[in-house]
């Protein structure tokens, strides 16, 4: 049911928004650290979770929800509109590992999102959008593991398009 601009349509909407937002925002940001700032330890780097969902929400919360301090370990006192930056310089202190860009483009989204950018995704874009996710989810998992889908076929190998030779399921079955 959606109930205005905080109910549960409104989430689940905003959070597929986000999701497939941060993902095209990393991609993205990966591409220019690769091709204008020679970073090639970005060249195989792999972000997942639901880590840069979270960071989208605590931004919107921000702006939408604005109170006065929020505290950090009990004796920092941030200010709430700054708690999203706080959160991902404590994280990348706290975990190493965890993806400093993905993070970022959460928050990035976030405020796409409390800032109404993305108001036009409504039920029917939200279907668009989720359809087209779940084909591009299944193709490549068929043509990229050895799981099973019998009702999918692949007719191109994913290692020729790629010139690799690991990977998984291949195509044509």
């Amino acid at each position: 049911e959606d109930r205005g601009p905080w109910g549960s349509g409104w989430y689940i909407r905003y959070t597929l928004v986000m999701l497939l937002g941060t993902m095209a925002l990393v991609i993205g940001a990966y591409h220019a650290l690769l091709r204008w700032g020679r970073q090639e330890r970005y060249e195989h780097v792999t972000a997942v979770g639901y880590s840069c969902v979270v960071f989208g929400w605590m931004t919107v919360l921000s702006v939408k929800q604005p109170t006065h301090s929020l505290r950090l370990l009990g004796f920092v006192a941030l200010p709430i509109n700054l708690a999203p930056f706080g959160s991902l310089i404590f994280c990348s202190i706290i975990v190493p590992q965890a993806s400093f860009v993905g993070h970022l483009a959460g928050i990035v989204m976030g405020y796409l999102v409390a800032w109404d950018v993305f108001v036009w995704v409504d039920w029917y874009w939200f279907a668009v959008l989720a359809f087209w996710t779940a084909v591009v989810f299944l193709f490549s998992l068929k043509a990229t593991t050895n799981i099973a889908l019998p009702f999918l076929q692949v007719h191109w190998n994913f290692n020729q398009l790629t010139g690799g030779s690991g990977g998984g399921g291949g195509g044509g079955s």
